[in-house]
């Protein structure tokens, strides 16, 4: 911190003991072991903890001092438990592998806390220090700005007032002529923040050396995305040689600095001022070099000749504008000073050669979980999370990551992506909304429409900031600046784009209008180039790239499209989207269907909102193969459900409900399953009906195919459907013959894959009639789907067949082996969903066989699997087998807390049959046989109370701990 202090590797040669970290209080808050990168200091409590340590480090601190100072107000005993964590994560922190040492750091004892020894330097004592003995020139440059900017707490405060008071008495020291940069080392013209940075420890450290190896690199990222922070903390590092960066081992020198860094300002050099000797003015200014004399033969004469045998580093900040009219000025500039490295900040590439491009990604995401301890943690730990809370309390000194609005936080910070201007502004509100309520007013403000943004109006500065780079005043004006460096072919792209709810692929976006292939494919490059759009390559060979528009920029590029013609793109994609559902060989991986989950939710939204009813049945029936392993959203259920209202065609109608009716049952929606199954009951077309849907694809695959081929399917169809939603939710006696029926009418029809599915239904009601017939026609219903090329479907029967076998404990090991071919083949399928029954039903086999530990890893593999798929059906399932394999392996606590919470839920599986309440009532008597009576009760009641995500854990990790 003290600009006088020897690098450790010199120190290390001389004998000279450092202290062991190094804190800097004032400017800005940063922690670093003597050696080694800097440490993220974990969340503000510790921060300030650890504050006060520093500034008053020969003092005891009694806790009770602390816990008023660090939490005011708070319950005494609910403060000392707080600063019992604080402590233990700080001294992690500082005596660990980072900081290991012969002493520790921080002393505590039942009555106070201090500082240990001299192992930690503190830049706002140092300063004092220097103050009080006369040392100007060392005070003035420790003294880098407020203490803990973005702290406001009232100590904090006075504190602060008391140091700056100090700085004001240093005499300023006679104002020197510009020197040339070149006189000695420095950093010229760097701005100074008085936040936080959050989140940038690993990008930073890659990006400095990068840096270092490379002479020049692009900082490239939408607008927003804090670039310029960036890029000038890696600048001040490399400055400052306790910056970021890899740890030297004792004895190795330093790497090389860098003579000079300076920072150009780039914002100004628009419009008409985006040409060349703007640049050349801008470049001059920040180098504190003055035009003398004629003008030189060759512009570049004056940077080269000050630039010229000396190692300089230049950031030049927002040079997207420029990007066309400067680039080759910059290569030549390269060219003429061998030793100059430029680090530029960009929305565009250059396009030299010799540039590496780095993409800054967004701040990493919390978990979508909150209510554990250990989530919360994570969450109060996560860098976007941070950044909202540490600006939240900038306007609201006394906001705080309570459990009321914890999970408010971590959906808005994920709903925002991880970009870090939204977060501010966003966080901005807080003076004036709860976190629920902007978060609602952000989901639900309103649709983004022709001439409309809601919530990038929402996301503006206000008050003197506004007035400052308007480019960043909000977001709206973000994505405009961007927008407006757009070629016509990518601008007329863009709001066509917003049709779509997640990514896409290049075939999609062609779709939407009349361009060639190749227009589009350079658009969409176009896009990438600037930002605007993120390219996600390929997960596997054959696989086309796809493309995502970041939330903000889609509801900007919506807000750009007219409403007519917003109209057109939705119906040319729900078009697209239905010829390339039929186009799907039966066998296609889910994992390359998945992508294209939310935009078909939001197709059918959007043919709800449009008044196209006919086009959403079409689209529902297409998809029947594809998603028919996948559970569709509700909202988009709902939306087909009401679309089904309006059909008037009575076969049309009839199909769709019962298609609606099984997508419900997989969705775990079982009254809407039921109403729905009875509804197409009651309209069953007659044995004559037939149904022609548009395609262009004669190929047969899938129902919405079987649906051409002439009288009886449509009637079959509804028939197999509601057999299977029935005999699901109340084992129907009625099922077996609706499904007889069924066959009899596609016994001609030469589909396979429709009979299959009718032969394993009919196995799964015989199963505990008539064991024998029941594997047969499992048996049989396998080999259709084989012919068929149908490996899902070959999937749904092995399981169905493993179920028949293990019916007898003869039967479990047949049983076992076809299980472990499923869990195997669904892995390379992605089909997620048959996964996680396969494992469910691989635990029921071993809970036959009494090998209760395998029984029990079993169910964990379906838990997870379900909940990593959002797959309701298996999950609950799974939640409710794996407490009978722990109590038999005498784990009574975790058996009974989970059992609480499936069988306080046990009505989302349909009603419980008699076996399963004979289970129940076995499961407690075990439980109370291994533990009292009244801990059982209480564990129970307890896990009724649980959320689902901390029943998932419990599942996962046996405890909630």
């Amino acid at each position: 911190m003290n600009p006088a202090s020897p690098h450790p590797a010199q120190a290390a040669a001389a004998g000279v003991q450092l202290p062991r970290w190094r804190l800097r209080l004032l400017g800005d808050v940063a922690l670093r072991p003597a050696q080694g990168r800097p440490q993220r200091l974990p969340g503000r409590a510790a921060t300030a903890l650890l504050a006060r340590l520093a500034l008053a480090p020969a003092r005891a601190h009694p806790r009770e001092e602390l816990v008023e100072l660090l939490w005011p107000g708070v319950a005494l005993d609910v403060g000392r438990n707080r600063l019992r964590q604080v402590l233990s994560t700080l001294k992690r922190l500082l005596d660990g592998p980072a900081g290991a040492g012969p002493m520790e750091i921080i002393s505590a004892d039942r009555l106070a806390v201090r500082l240990a020894g001299r192992q930690l330097q503190c830049d706002a004592t140092e300063f004092e220090a220097a103050v009080r003995a006369g040392h100007q020139a060392e005070a003035t440059a420790l003294y880098r700005g407020e203490l803990l900017p973005g702290f406001y707490d009232d100590w904090v405060l006075d504190e602060r007032r008391r140091l700056a008071a100090l700085a004001d008495r240093l005499q300023p020291a006679a104002a020197p002529a510009y020197p040339a940069p070149v006189a000695g080392p420095g950093a010229l013209n760097l701005p100074h923040y008085l936040t936080q940075l959050h989140g940038a420890d690993a990008v930073g450290a890659g990006l400095r050396a990068e840096v270092q190896a490379h002479r020049l690199v692009t900082l490239l990222g939408p607008g927003g995305f804090g670039k310029t922070r960036l890029a000038v903390e890696v600048a001040a590092s490399l400055a400052d040689s306790a910056g970021w960066g890899p740890q030297q081992a004792a004895g190795t020198a330093p790497p090389p600095r860098f003579d000079l860094v300076a920072f150009v300002p780039l914002v100004a050099c628009q419009g008409a001022d985006a040409r060349p000797e703007a640049l050349l003015a801008a470049l001059l200014q920040a180098l504190r070099q003055e035009a003398r004399g004629p003008a030189p033969a060759d512009p570049l004469d004056p940077l080269a000749g000050a630039l010229a045998g000396r190692r300089s580093l230049l950031v030049l900040d927002n040079f997207e504008q420029l990007v066309d009219a400067c680039a080759p000025l910059v290569a030549a500039l390269l060219a003429r000073c061998p030793g100059l490295h430029l680090l530029v900040t960009s929305r565009r590439a250059l396009g030299l050669d010799g540039e590496h491009q780095r993409p800054l990604p967004p701040l990493p995401l919390p978990a979508d979980e909150t209510g554990t301890p250990a989530s919360d943690e994570a969450a109060a730990l996560n860098p976007a999370v941070a950044l909202f809370v540490d600006r939240a309390r900038a306007v609201r000194a006394d906001f705080q990551l309570e459990a009321g609005h914890r999970a408010a936080v971590v959906a808005l910070v994920r709903l925002l992506q991880g970009m870090p201007l939204a977060i501010e502004l966003a966080a901005a509100r807080v003076r004036s909304l709860s976190p629920a309520d902007l978060l609602a007013l952000l989901q639900h403000g309103g649709p983004a429409g022709a001439g409309t943004a809601p919530a990038l109006a929402l996301l503006a500065r206000s008050g003197p900031r506004a007035g400052g780079d308007a480019r960043h005043a909000s977001m709206l004006a973000v994505v405009q600046w961007s927008w407006q460096l757009l070629p016509p072919p990518a601008q007329a792209l863009l709001p066509r784009l917003s049709v779509f709810a997640g990514s896409f692929s290049a075939a999609a976006a062609q779709a939407l209008g009349d361009a060639p292939a190749v227009t589009v494919a350079l658009a969409l490059d176009e896009l990438v180039a600037h930002s605007l759009l993120r390219a996600e390559p390929a997960a596997e060979a054959g696989a086309g790239t796809r493309y995502l528009l970041f939330e903000l920029v889609r509801e900007f590029a919506a807000s750009q499209l007219p409403a007519a013609d917003a109209a057109v793109c939705r119906a040319r994609h729900r078009q697209w989207l239905a010829g390339w559902l039929a186009a799907l060989p039966l066998s296609t991986p889910l994992h390359q269907v998945r992508p294209e989950l939310p935009n078909l939710a939001a197709a059918l939204l959007a043919a709800e909102t449009d008044g196209a009813p006919v086009q959403a049945a079409h689209l529902a029936l297409a998809a029947q193969t594809a998603f028919s392993a996948i559970a569709l959203p509700p909202r988009s259920l709902a939306a087909l459900d009401r679309c089904a209202d309006t059909l008037v065609d009575p076969v049309l109608r009839a199909v769709t409900r019962a298609a609606l009716a099984r997508q419900g049952l997989a969705a775990n929606r079982m009254a809407e399953a039921g109403r729905l199954a009875d509804q197409a009951l009651a309209e069953l077309p007659p044995a004559e009906a037939r149904l022609v849907l548009a395609s262009s694809d004669p190929a047969e695959r899938s129902d919405a195919t079987a649906l051409r081929h002439g009288p009886g399917i449509p009637r079959a169809l509804v028939l197999t459907r509601v057999a299977h939603v029935r005999w699901r939710l109340q084992r129907d006696p009625a099922a077996l013959a609706w499904l007889q029926e069924a066959q009899a009418l596609v016994a001609d029809a030469s589909l396979p894959a429709l009979l299959a599915g009718i032969l394993t239904n009919q196995g799964a009601v015989l199963r505990g009639r008539d064991p024998a017939a029941a594997l047969a026609l499992q048996r049989r219903a396998i080999a259709l789907w084989e012919t068929a090329g149908d490996r899902h479907g070959v999937h749904v029967g092995r399981c169905n067949l493993a179920l028949a076998l293990m019916q007898q404990p003869a039967g479990c090991a047949e049983a076992l082996a076809l299980l472990d071919q499923v869990l195997t083949d669904t892995q390379a399928l992605g089909d997620l969903q048959q996964a996680a029954q396969a494992s469910n039903l691989r635990g029921e086999a071993l809970s036959r066989l009494r090998r209760w530990p395998e029984a029990a890893r079993a169910y964990q593999g379906c838990v997870a699997t379900a909940w990593a798929a959002a797959e309701p059906w298996p999950l609950l399932y799974g939640l409710w087998n794996l407490p009978r394999a722990w109590a038999h392996g005498r784990r009574p606590e975790a058996a009974a807390r989970l059992m609480g919470f499936a069988a306080h839920h046990a009505s989302l599986l349909g009603p419980p049959g008699a076996g399963d309440r004979h289970e129940l009532r076995r499961l407690w008597r075990l439980c109370r046989c291994q533990a009292a009576a009244d801990d059982v009760a209480r564990w129970r009641a307890e896990g009724a109370q649980l959320p689902l995500a901390q029943a998932v854990r419990l599942a996962l990790h046996g405890s909630l701990r």
